[in-house]
């Protein structure tokens, strides 16, 4: 990769870590009770499809790492707990750059599967570390599953029709000017 090729990308993975970030903290009100609304993966998604897994990746880990750094991240009960529900769950966001298709089924696809990437290990720390708070008689990974689930299905359904609408109104946002 050129010199030149890197610093462009490292740009891009920092504006869409603020972006993700900006929506993070805007619509950070849209919660009810464990459950919250938002559609702040989506420059994330858009910089995985864009550049690819690693800078995917890396944008993911940045934006879990501010989350940190700003007091974003709630809820840490336990440093493998945070491992788990940032860096690890954030970093699954790269996955929408594994395919180099442009076309939107694709992009659709693999954002959804990034998305469910990233809350299975939500899923996975939620059973481990949260367990405990699950309803007498009610199984540790049905309330991880209806907590995380109830939060995932509406988020990603949100994030897949903005990447629609967004594809559809300036598609440009996708491409590389090589990839084009």
């Amino acid at each position: 990769m050129k010199q030149r090729t890197r610093l462009t990308v490292m740009m891009e993975i920092a504006v869409m870590v603020a972006l993700s970030m900006a929506i993070d903290l805007i619509d950070s009100g849209f919660k009810a009770g464990p459950y919250s609304f938002s559609f702040s993966m989506v420059p994330i998604l858009i910089l995985a499809v864009r550049r690819g897994l690693f800078p995917g990746v890396i944008a993911g880990l940045v934006w879990a790492l501010l989350q940190l750094i700003l007091g974003d991240a709630s809820s840490i009960v336990h440093p493998a707990q945070f491992l788990i529900d940032y860096p690890l769950a954030f970093m699954m966001l790269g996955i929408a750059g594994i395919s180099r298709h442009q076309k939107l089924p694709f992009i659709l696809l693999f954002s959804a599967l990034a998305i469910i990437a990233r809350y299975f290990w939500h899923f996975i720390s939620g059973i481990i570390f949260f367990g405990s708070y699950a309803p007498k008689g009610q199984p540790a990974w049905l309330y991880s599953l209806i907590v995380n689930g109830g939060t995932m299905l509406p988020n990603m359904i949100i994030c897949l029709l903005i990447i629609t609408l967004l594809y559809t109104a300036a598609k440009q946002l996708f491409y590389t000017k090589k990839s084009a």
